[in-house]
């Protein structure tokens, strides 16, 4: 049986691989865990080989999206930039996947660090 977060995880990896990127690492059976980055870990990273950059994944319910620990992964994946490569320079894509109820805080959360100006991150409802 998969947990919520699995099922949601894999919810998100099919979103991903659907627009056409490589899922390299995951949170669910298949995949080898993600690798932590600035101390925390996505759930999800994938490469898209046309741009040359990493797409950066998260999932929460409604019983996550309020912590502390989503909000440090919010703010500190959403900030990455690419390191090299043709996209050098370029912020990460950021994805957050969160079911129905969850929704509304993962949006204030956006707003209330001004997530959403940078353009880079949007949120899934999976």
């Amino acid at each position: 049986m998969m947990t919520t977060t699995e099922s949601m995880v894999k919810n998100l990896v099919d979103t991903f691989e659907k627009d056409g990127l490589q899922v390299i690492q995951a949170n669910c059976t298949g995949f080898e865990n993600p690798t932590t980055i600035e101390g925390v870990e996505p759930d999800v990273i994938c490469w898209n080989p046309n741009k040359e950059l990493y797409h950066i994944g998260v999932v929460a319910d409604s019983q996550t999206i309020s912590s502390d620990l989503t909000k440090q992964k919010i703010l500190t994946l959403s900030k990455l930039m690419m390191g090299r490569g043709s996209s050098e320079g370029e912020r990460l894509p950021f994805v957050i996947g969160v079911p129905p109820e969850a929704s509304n805080e993962a949006d204030k959360t956006f707003q209330e660090n001004e997530i959403q100006s940078q353009g880079n991150a949007q949120k899934i409802v999976l």
